[in-house]
């Protein structure tokens, strides 16, 4: 009885900081850990979303830009059709910009909740191209912003059908699809990611991507189809292009990945 007792009051060995980390956490630890982020990652919108409110007045006009020449051209001009308008659209647009303003933060918490449950390869994978993400994401963003003027002259080309009509243009609206355009074109520039990724994990080959290219010219243009807020050929073919450019580009770089890693096999 004393000896089983003696036992129980052995201390155990204190455990090395690796161990602890790699020691799997139960469901309470798992939830815990979950709000504590989530309640981080809210905290750090809501205070993007305050700044976003702060700076409206510049990034209305920013945004606005496009417009101001297609629209000066058809003696069209900005109204709001319900009184209540002008404050949504200053309360989304901030909102918008607080996301964008928070989104390297939450992405961090995002990572550190699920990294634990990563192998070793896997978050070196994942560590090497979230920054090529986010440059990727703003290079779409910026070739969509450019390309919102050539949109709406090409909209606003078939207002001459309807003979002495003229444009009064709901600058929320606007703005809102606006928003939906260039969150589409970064979004579609994540090809080359999630393809190199799945290169880096095994799932995909360069020859594979190559032999399947028409299968991916024709997935390509279906998304970019489905993905545009307007469904015009313009805007189609404006994000579908540099997509199957991207394509080719990654299969080039997924080649150049596997002769790396033969040689260095080969010479391991």
């Amino acid at each position: 009885m004393n000896s089983s007792a003696a036992a129980e009051e052995v201390e155990q060995p204190e455990l090395k900081e690796d161990e602890i980390e790699d020691r799997p956490a139960d469901l309470t630890e798992h939830l815990e850990e979950l709000r504590t982020r989530i309640v981080r990652s809210l905290t750090a919108i809501f205070i993007g979303w305050v700044v976003g409110y702060i700076l409206f007045p510049a990034v209305y006009h920013l945004i606005s830009l496009p417009l101001e020449e297609p629209l000066r051209r058809v003696a069209g001009r900005t109204v709001f059709l319900h009184f209540a308008d002008p404050f949504f659209l200053r309360l989304k647009l901030s909102f918008v910009v607080g996301l964008i303003f928070a989104a390297p933060y939450v992405t961090y918490q995002i990572w550190a909740f699920v990294a634990p449950g990563l192998t070793r390869s896997e978050r070196r994978v994942v560590r090497m191209f979230i920054p090529f993400s986010g440059l990727l994401f703003v290079m779409g963003v910026v070739l969509g912003y450019f390309f919102l003027p050539a949109a709406i002259r090409w909209f606003l080309s078939y207002l001459a059908d309807y003979g002495n009509a003229t444009l009064l243009q709901n600058p929320l609206s606007y703005v809102l699809l606006a928003v939906k355009i260039l969150l589409a074109f970064g979004l579609s520039f994540q090809l080359p990611i999630v393809l190199i990724i799945l290169a880096k994990l095994g799932l995909v080959t360069s020859k594979r991507l190559l032999t399947y290219w028409r299968h991916a010219i024709v997935i390509i243009f279906t998304v970019a189809a489905i993905v545009t807020p307007t469904n015009d050929p313009l805007s189609l073919m404006v994000m579908a292009l540099p997509m199957v450019f991207l394509y080719f580009l990654t299969i080039g770089i997924v080649k150049r990945m596997e002769s790396n890693s033969a040689k260095q096999k080969a010479s391991g």
